[in-house]
Parts: structure tokens; C-alpha cells; sequence
């Protein structure tokens, strides 16, 4: 099994603090933070990783003096993005020890790159390693080579090699270091060696079908509802109940949810039927959990344990797909096809099925278009979802509601607390990176260019419109408002001094 162009990985490594090893992937924001930190898959039957953004594509890979040439020919960006293209080649391509490998970072859209900053306060000659939005100049281009002595320069990397990443730029390796109590990542001097986990592979995928990873909405069959929680008014407790609902929550970002597998490595393959996963609601991040007394609730990442989480999709409750299949290296066989398959979720520790709790025929005169989602040992036999697909513009949204959510109530607690003369060495005041994320809002708000050809345009003023919409619903709009009321109190820089 060798490494592609167009396939989807993970970068890891292990490290060894306080006696315990530890394994890391490389993670990235993007949205209100550029920079680079590491996501613990130690203890992933407990505290379920973010995978969705560790992803990177290997967009790019070239040799190096083809790398060299291309970098002297680019005069302008738009001429260096065409000359990319036709310095690459067709197809997907395998990727050689020696060569230069251009990584995107798949949930931003940006590049891994070695940054021109320095934040280590260990090692002062290291640079920060974290995103950049283009692809211009050799920043963001790394080199590939063997930890072994068993692989050479020239051969092709297989899956699971240990190997070693050098920014072109600076000439540094791609490290993990360890300072003042945390990990981080820079490009330093001291190798550390990082293997490549594959995530999917682009050539391998089948169109139209379910992979792990893909963000999408739980359609109950003929009752034109979704599985979602309740609305951005209601209290983060209230949040954490699950039902079905109709009517324009069918296009809002609160009936979003991300199917994550239970593993690292080709966790984006094909899903197949009895196969476990967990169900992670896109914009408050909690996962779809079974308690203890049988109720189902949203449970934050830290008390995501796979006993309570583990559900699967199940083709009919009669005919039990018999046996546990062994989990395969590679895509897979493709199973469950979107709009088309019908699936019964089960709860795979205790084998309950999920259903909805039936109402009084009165209240359903009235108009209530809401229905409890509760687990049961038979559930009723209309309990088939078909399942749609989110696009990508919109699942990406999601993701940055929750970002912006969590941050700008963080900093408003901050505030809160710095109003209240707390001693300051306990608040917690996120400057820096609320000023990006808003930075970074004005950019994803922004009208699209006069000039730009009539289609073009009309395309990303839809675009922008259905952001609007959804921020918008989810109450987005309120707290960033709120967000400016509280630092209208603080008249100058000198508050926040004192």
C-alpha cells in the first residue's frame, strides 16, 4: 500500500511525558487561528478525537528540482497557480522519498506551512509551524524523507513508514517540542519522526455512498422530519435533548451530525452495515450518547465513552447482519447509498433501536411538529432514516458556528469575571484570537468582487446568502452583538491594563 496524491491523512507521532506514551496528530483550526497544536488519539475509546481537523490532502508532490524551476518561473500568483497545474501531472500520483509534498488542510481549505513567528520559548531558533491561505512562494512545501535505513531517496513511501518532514523554506524539521507544561509543533533543528495515517483515498471513493467523516442530516422516511436539538434560544441544557422535527429545520445548521468511526486510520472509508460510530451534533460538538436510564442525550467530548456512544446502522431490525466484520485496511466495499438506503440505528451495547415517543392525537391537531427521539427495545416500524448528505460550504459553517460560539462565549466570560474585580491571573481573555476570528468573519462575510464574471458571482452571492441564513438562525448574530456591548464598557486599552 503506497501514498497517493489526492488522498486524505493524518500525520502522527508518540512521545513519551511523565512515564506515559502518548499519541498525537497534527490538528489545525484555521478559522481565528493559524497555528498549528497537536490531538491526543491516546485515549480514543474514551475522549473521541477531532479528526475532522487533522485531515490534510496531499495536494501536491514534486521533485525537487521541479519544485525549484516552478518556484523561478512564477512571476505573478495567478500565473504560479496555473504553472502548478502543468509542473504536476494527471492523476494520482505516488509519492517518493526525496520529493516535495504540498499538504491542505482539508476542514480550512489552507496550507501547512513553516511560519516566519516564533512563540517557543525554549528554542530560539525554531519557527512556528501553522496554515498559510496560498500557495505562493516555498513556505508551505515539505520534503519527504526515510527514518529507516531500510528506504532510500527515490523510493515510494508506503503506508505506516516512519519519516522525517523538512520545510523548504527554512530547513528545519517538522518537530514536536515540549515547554512550559504543553506540546506544541514548530520547525526546529531535532527531527521527530511522524507516520502517515491514511484517512480515504480520493481514487477509491465511491460517489453517492456513506464514508465516515461526511456531515449529514437523519430523515425520518415519510414524515418529512430530521433528527435535530432544540433551537439557539433555549438553554445549553435544553440543548442537549434530542427529536424529530419538520419543517425548516431541514435546512438549518442545527440538524447537522458527523458520523465519526471508531478508529484512525482509514476511519473516511466506506461505512458498512453493523459497522460501530458515534454521532457527534456539528455545532455544539457533543455526541449522541445513551444514559444510564435509558434517556438519550447530547454528552460533551470528555464523557463520550464508546459503551454510551457506539450506534450503528442496521439494513432491518428482523435479519441481523450476523457476525462482526474485521475491520479492513482501505476503502472498503460501498453499502449505504444517500437517499436511497434505509437505516435502522441501534445502540450497540445495549441493542436498543432508536424511535420516537408516540403523541396524543390531540396534540398533534394542534400542530405540534415536535417528537421525543428515545431509544427502545422494538421502536415502531416505521424507524428507517434515509440519509442526506450536508455540502461541503455548509457542514464547513457549521464547524465554524461551534468555533465562534465557544470563543465568544469564553471571552464573555472573561469579561464577566473581569467586571466582577476578579484577581486577574485567574481570567481568561482570548484577545488575540477573538480579533482574528472576527477578522476572519468580515472575510467569510464578504460581498463577493464587482468585477468577477455574472455566473461567478451569482454562485458565491448564494453562498453567502445561505451563511448568512445560517448564522443567522443559530443565534450567531445575537452573541457577537453581545459580544460588542460588553467591550463598549472598556472606553480604552487601559481598562484591560488595570
Amino acid at each position: 500500500q503506497f501514498l497517493r496524491t489526492d488522498d486524505e491523512v493524518v500525520l502522527q507521532c508518540t512521545t513519551t511525558i511523565q512515564k506515559e506514551q502518548q499519541k498525537l496528530c497534527l490538528a489545525a483550526e484555521g478559522f481565528g487561528n493559524r497555528l498549528c497544536f497537536l490531538e491526543s488519539t491516546s485515549n480514543s475509546k474514551n475522549v473521541p478525537p477531532d479528526l475532522s481537523i487533522c485531515t490534510f490532502v496531499l495536494e501536491q508532490s514534486l521533485s525537487v528540482r521541479a519544485l525549484q524551476e516552478m518556484l523561478a518561473n512564477t512571476v505573478e500568483k495567478s500565473e504560479g497557480k496555473f504553472m502548478m497545474k502543468t509542473a504536476q501531472g494527471g492523476g494520482h500520483r505516488t509519492l517518493l522519498y526525496g520529493h516535495a509534498i504540498l499538504l491542505r488542510h482539508s476542514y480550512s481549505g489552507m496550507y501547512l506551512c513553516c511560519l516566519s513567528t516564533s512563540r517557543s520559548s525554549t528554542d530560539k531558533l525554531a519557527f512556528d509551524v501553522g496554515l498559510q491561505e496560498d500557495t505562493t512562494g516555498e513556505a508551505c512545501w515539505w520534503t519527504i524523507h526515510p527514518a529507516s535505513k531500510q528506504r532510500s531517496e527515490g523510493e515510494k513511501v508506503r503506508v505506516g513508514d516512519d519519516l522525517i518532514l523538512v520545510s523548504v523554506s527554512s530547513e528545519r524539521y517538522l518537530h514536536l517540542s515540549y515547554g512550559n507544561g504543553s506540546l506544541h509543533v514548530d520547525a526546529a533543528f531535532q527531527q521527530t519522526l511522524w507516520s502517515v495515517a491514511p484517512i480515504s483515498s480520493g481514487s477509491e471513493a465511491a460517489q453517492g455512498y456513506l464514508i465516515g467523516g461526511d456531515v449529514l442530516r437523519l430523515l425520518h422516511g415519510h414524515m418529512d422530519e430530521c433528527l435535530t436539538v432544540p433551537s439557539g434560544e433555549h438553554g445549553e441544557e435544553q440543548r442537549r435533548t434530542v427529536h424529530y422535527e419538520g419543517g425548516a429545520v431541514s435546512v438549518h445548521a442545527r440538524s447537522l451530525w458527523r458520523l465519526e468511526t471508531l478508529r484512525v486510520a482509514w476511519s473516511g472509508s466506506h461505512i458498512r452495515w453493523g459497522q460501530p460510530f458515534r454521532l457527534r451534533h456539528v455545532t455544539t460538538g457533543k455526541y449522541l450518547s445513551l444514559m444510564e436510564d435509558k434517556s438519550l442525550l447530547l454528552m460533551d467530548k470528555e464523557k463520550a465513552d464508546v459503551k454510551s456512544t457506539a450506534f450503528t446502522f442496521r439494513s432491518s431490525k428482523e435479519k441481523l447482519d450476523v457476525g462482526v466484520r474485521k475491520e479492513v485496511d482501505g476503502m472498503g466495499t460501498s453499502e449505504i447509498k444517500y437517499g436511497d438506503s434505509v437505516c435502522y440505528i441501534q445502540h450497540i451495547n445495549t441493542g436498543l433501536w432508536l424511535t420516537y415517543q408516540s403523541v396524543d392525537v390531540k396534540s398533534v391537531r394542534m400542530g405540534s411538529i415536535q417528537r421525543k427521539a428515545i431509544m427502545h427495545h422494538e421502536g415502531h416500524m416505521d424507524d428507517g432514516l434515509n440519509l442526506s448528505r450536508s455540502q461541503h460550504e455548509e457542514s464547513r459553517t457549521a464547524r465554524v458556528i461551534r468555533s465562534t460560539v465557544f470563543l465568544f462565549n469564553r471571552f464573555i466570560r472573561g469579561l464577566d469575571a473581569l467586571s466582577k474585580k476578579v484577581k486577574s491571573s485567574t481570567v481568561d481573555l482570548p484577545i488575540e484570537s477573538v480579533s482574528l476570528s472576527l477578522q476572519d468573519l468580515i472575510g467569510y462575510f464578504h460581498p463577493p468582487d464587482e468585477h468577477l464574471e455574472h455566473e461567478d458571482k451569482q454562485n458565491r452571492l448564494r453562498a453567502l446568502k445561505n451563511r448568512q441564513n445560517l448564522f443567522q438562525e443559530e443565534g450567531m448574530i445575537n452573541l457577537v452583538l453581545e459580544c460588542i456591548d460588553r467591550l463598549h464598557v472598556y472606553s480604552s486599552a487601559a481598562h484591560f491594563a488595570d
